[in-house]
């Protein structure tokens, strides 16, 4: 298998992550999990034994959990076009300059978005799992749980000042 090869996660892939439907092997659900659109098969294989991650990415290509990066393009038109993935939503109105910005106390709505984006922007779609168990939170103290969970796993993949990094983010609404 060629190691300069880059795979992302299809949108079957990413409801595996948070679901555990298929019956991947540990180390397939690892390798799905850590796969996103950036590393290549080579960067994948860590996580693999050696030899192993050819037969892996083959299954998960075959399963449609996981398609080489050129041809999430295509994929992306075609839900478009069978209506299963909404258009891209663009920005209307450009975020308030740090001094406007309002300090004042937010929505769980808004704490949730903000959480989400913040470790989206950390980790791009190994927080997947994370983030939708944030979107889900109905309570506060539900939703303070999942920001540790979410502070432990920043410190995880990126270390304790990233995750001392994610918490500033939180409180300052940057």
């Amino acid at each position: 298998m060629d190691g300069s090869l880059i795979y992302v996660k299809t949108p079957k892939g990413v409801a595996e992550v948070g679901a555990r439907g298929a019956q991947l092997s540990m180390v397939a659900r690892r390798v799905l999990i850590m796969m996103d659109g950036k590393r290549t098969v080579d960067e994948l294989a860590l996580y693999a034994r050696a030899g192993e991650i050819g037969a892996i990415m083959t299954q998960l290509e075959s399963e449609g959990l996981a398609e080489k990066a050129g041809a999430v393009a295509a994929t992306t038109v075609a839900l478009r076009a069978i209506g299963e993935l909404a258009p891209p939503q663009t920005p209307t109105v450009a975020p308030p300059a740090p001094e406007e910005r309002d300090l004042g106390p937010i929505t769980l709505e808004e704490a949730k978005r903000r959480a989400v984006r913040e470790l989206n922007d950390r980790l791009g779609p190994e927080a997947d799992v994370i983030a939708m168990r944030i979107e889900a939170c109905r309570s506060i103290d539900e939703f303070r749980e999942r920001v540790r969970d979410a502070e432990r796993y920043v410190t995880a993949a990126l270390g304790a000042a990233a995750a001392q990094d994610y918490l500033r983010a939180l409180r300052r609404g940057s």
